[in-house]
């Protein structure tokens, strides 16, 4: 399955500034069910890229622009790549770990010790609430992917999905309170529930093809449209990193494409920057996202 992204952002400024260095996390990560083919980066004003792999393996474009005034910029990206179909369940836990809860062994847990830590609200009663009620007693003998599967879709029907263009991920508390949030809202709250239960688990960006999550999920909405996409994972023994989509409820397929894993979700916004100015500059942003199927 050949797919392509076209991907623009824009910022405009209401008055010129000094472009700092931006840090664009955009390139997919390539993997056993998928080849990038191409990949294009073009800036506006034009600006000098390198690359560099940062401490999860995630490959990042560093732009450094020249330090002239300009009222905008735009990061066009232009990708395409091929994947190989896959179906999400097909996968052996180790015997250890078929039944929750379960351990992680020593060298396990030194790996995962990132993706293990609990955020401040992880240990609220708000979320050992909301586990209670959604999964009655969280330490009782169960299936671990059908915990997972039930954790999945608790926090997609517990939670109301909205839009958000503005920056930051809100906290799992905070996502409960409002009973809504965004894609990556809602991938927080999954992610730590999922520690509260001392299951690691990871923050994911990346690209979901829109005729995939609308089929698949068999929902109206789709989180994808005009933006990035963010899921998350969990890592299972025997298993490795697998996939889990809150907003629509469902574990990732080879649809899902990442872009860049961390263990927080601030450490992997899809563009990250800086511009110098004196005195408080109002912005703003404005993206443009093509996905879809290559024809043969």
């Amino acid at each position: 399955m050949r797919i392509y992204v076209d991907h623009r952002t824009e910022y405009r400024y209401e008055r010129p500034v000094v472009l700092g260095e931006h840090s664009l996390f955009l390139r997919p990560r390539e993997s056993q069910s998928l080849h990038v083919a191409s990949f294009s980066l073009e800036t506006d004003p034009v600006c000098k890229i390198r690359w560099v792999r940062d401490c999860f393996n995630n490959v990042v474009a560093v732009a450094s622009f020249n330090p002239e005034p300009t009222s905008s910029v735009v990061f066009q990206c232009r990708m395409r790549f091929e994947v190989i179909e896959d179906n999400p369940f097909d996968f052996i836990l180790e015997r250890r770990a078929a039944e929750f809860p379960f351990a992680y062994d020593e060298r396990e847990r030194s790996a995962l010790s990132p993706y293990l830590q609990a955020a401040s609200s992880t240990e609220s009663a708000a979320l050992s609430a909301w586990l209670q009620d959604t999964l009655g007693d969280p330490r009782r003998t169960r299936d671990t992917t059908i915990l997972l599967t039930d954790l999945n879709r608790a926090v997609h029907d517990s939670i109301a999905y909205t839009r958000r263009d503005e920056e930051g991920t809100r906290s799992a508390d905070e996502t409960l309170r409002l009973r809504s949030g965004s894609c990556r809202d809602m991938a927080e709250l999954f992610i730590a529930a999922s520690r509260a239960l001392g299951l690691a688990a990871r923050f994911v960006s990346g690209y979901l093809c829109e005729s995939a999550a609308s089929s698949t999920s068999g929902s109206s909405h789709n989180a994808a449209t005009g933006s990035m996409h963010a899921w998350a994972e969990v890592y299972l023994p025997g298993a490795g990193w697998r996939g889990f989509d809150p907003t629509n409820g469902i574990m990732t397929t080879h649809h899902f494409v990442t872009s860049a894993v961390s263990n927080r979700p601030d450490w992997v916004n899809p563009i990250q920057g800086q511009y110098l100015h004196r005195g408080r500059v109002d912005s703003r942003m404005s993206v443009e996202l093509n996905v879809g199927a290559v024809e043969a």
